[in-house]
């Protein structure tokens, strides 16, 4: 197996996203579209730092099995309604992240308190159950959602939409910081950046953060996770270590 395989690169997200505190038990899911299909890899229920490429499984847009053998929540159809209205997005990560299932309770956005939440400066949707349709319809999450990164899942948790999975991971553990950052500087008064600077710093973080952050983790992951490892070709796994 290559370290460019989907299958690879889920298992590792979901344990970066572990170690960063952005598990949810063995709900949340981490998913890549299939180039040229009408296609996701996603994974079972199960909890993220014990995922192994093995595991994760090939659904069509129908939710239908197509390489796998273990069984996807029925939640994940709002992938593939994202996916099937977003031709831009390529991964899709939901958490109930604790930090950031708090702030969505309140019906505000992560603020601009840190340059790292600049990431999410107009990137942030909104998500209301209404009692009366299923609390994660597909169609209605996305037409949420929009041209969105970020949907709040009020009372329930986070939604990330990014080109591909490198980005969406990053995101996901960032948008936990960020809200931490987020409830600690409300709580002490502390006061938004100024939106000239936000732009200045959200600039820098698209360009450097997202891709030396993937990097780093999975360079961390290279030494406390050997047997994820040891699912790569030789070669590939020289090239890691």
């Amino acid at each position: 197996m290559r370290v460019d395989d989907p299958r690879f690169k889920i298992a590792a997200a979901r344990r970066m996203l572990y170690r960063e505190g952005c598990d949810s038990g063995v709900a949340g899911h981490v998913s890549a579209r299939a180039p040229g299909a009408d296609a996701f890899w996603i994974t079972p229920f199960e909890y993220f730092d014990e995922t192994t490429p093995d595991r994760v499984i090939k659904l069509s847009f129908d939710l239908d099995v197509l390489e796998g053998d273990w069984e996807a929540s029925p939640a994940v159809q709002f992938h593939a309604a994202i996916y099937r209205e977003r031709p831009d997005v390529g991964s899709i990560i939901h958490t109930h992240s604790h930090y950031a299932a708090v702030v969505t309770t309140t019906g505000r956005p992560v603020g601009m308190y840190n340059e790292v939440s600049t990431l999410f400066h107009n990137e942030q949707a909104w998500y209301a159950d209404d009692g009366v349709q299923p609390q994660v319809e597909g169609k209605r999450m996305a037409a949420a959602l929009g041209d969105k990164r970020v949907l709040h899942m009020r009372n329930h948790g986070i939604l990330i939409a990014a080109p591909d999975l490198e980005e969406a991971t990053v995101d996901a553990m960032t948008l936990e910081k960020a809200a931490k950052i987020h409830l600690d500087a409300v709580a002490a008064g502390g006061q938004e950046i100024p939106l000239p600077q936000v732009m200045q710093a959200k600039s820098l973080y698209e360009q450097y953060f997202r891709r030396n952050t993937w990097a780093a983790q999975l360079r961390r992951l290279r030494v406390s996770d050997p047997d994820l490892f040891a699912w790569l070709d030789e070669d590939d796994a020289e090239r890691t270590a």
